[in-house]
């Protein structure tokens, strides 16, 4: 999970969320809220004295064979995204493992990126590595995708929360993990909300926020790496961020090199679900008079809905398919 150097530097396996131990859903929550209480005094006791520099970049790295990680791309155009999939959870060798982002009841929907850059004393090189920029090696392979945190903001979610999920240390490095919910994914604010999380003040709080300037600001106590989750289940790399290569770090990581079809499947179906889900949050909205009502609330409601025409044609078999794209050529000629 993110750009973690030293992850590998112990034995963690990763295995898939249980269940039983913890009934119901209200005492896990219960105790996880607990545990989260803890490791947020714990963080800011690590965090102090509060000092921080400039977020240069976020940024996540991937191997090219790996199916889990990469860039897909559109079918019809030259547009290139990357997709969320099931967070892994990962054995660690503290009391009461139990994480926030996967576990018996939750698996939150996102991705990761590290926030954490290099000292600004380091030198800069062309990628951005260096004085504050992203590190220069990653476990997670030699591409990478980086982005001025400020840029995938403002275009994705202008209006956000900020919660603290995790705090734990791996092998002398101590890693914190933040949340980032967009304002119109609902149902990932229940499920922060839900486990107890804790909610920062974006402009005031010792591991990232933003300062009076604008700019995005992350702690550098020593041997702190700053996860973020963002709550995005796309985030379009085509015109946003940039493709650059770096070194791969001696502990390798290696996630998923390949998926089974009913694996890909699960995959897709969460971030459908997810949409789904909040979009009925977001057509009440709309109802209560938010947003505008203009030419761009036209283009959205009329690609939400041939993307469901679309989804429905490709479960009607092949020969629907190809039905329905000639009806469709027949009424634009009309």
């Amino acid at each position: 999970m993110g750009a973690i150097q030293s992850y590998l530097a112990v034995d963690l396996v990763s295995h898939q969320p249980h269940s039983g131990q913890y009934e119901p859903v209200e005492a896990y929550c219960k105790m996880l809220e607990s545990l989260i209480r803890k490791r947020y005094e714990e963080a800011l006791e690590y965090c102090t004295p509060a000092t921080s520099q400039p977020c240069r970049r976020i940024y996540r790295n991937w191997h090219p064979d790996d199916h889990q990680r990469r860039e897909k791309q559109l079918e019809h155009v030259q547009s290139k995204f990357l997709l969320s999939y099931p967070a892994e959870k990962y054995n660690l060798v503290r009391e009461d493992d139990h994480s926030p982002i996967v576990n018996p009841f939750f698996n939150l929907s996102g991705l990761f990126f590290c926030a954490t850059g290099s000292p600004l004393e380091s030198q800069q090189d062309e990628t951005g590595a260096g004085a504050g920029g992203p590190v220069a090696t990653s476990p997670y392979g030699t591409t990478r995708f980086q982005v001025e945190f400020g840029q995938i903001q403002r275009l994705l979610f202008p209006v956000f929360k900020l919660y603290f999920a995790d705090h734990y240390k791996v092998v002398g490095d101590w890693y914190i993990q933040l949340i980032v919910v967009p304002s119109w994914n609902v149902r990932l604010e229940e499920q922060c909300v839900r486990q107890g999380m804790i909610e920062l003040d974006i402009k005031s709080n010792p591991f990232f926020y933003r300062a009076d300037d604008g700019q995005y600001r992350v702690s550098n106590s020593p041997k702190l790496w700053m996860e973020l989750f963002i709550g995005c289940d796309t985030i379009p790399t085509t015109d946003l961020g940039e493709i650059v290569d770096s070194q791969l770090h001696e502990k390798v990581r290696k996630t998923r090199n390949r998926l089974t079809e009913q694996e890909e499947r699960e995959r897709h179906a969460r971030v459908i679900e997810n949409v789904a889900l909040d979009l009925i949050k977001l057509a009440e909205g709309l109802r209560q008079g938010l947003g505008s009502v203009d030419n761009e609330l036209d283009d959205v409601t009329y690609g939400l809905s041939m993307a469901r025409t679309q989804l429905g044609i490709m479960q009607s078999g092949p020969f629907a398919s190809s039905s329905a794209e000639f009806e469709q050529k027949e009424s634009r000629e009309e």
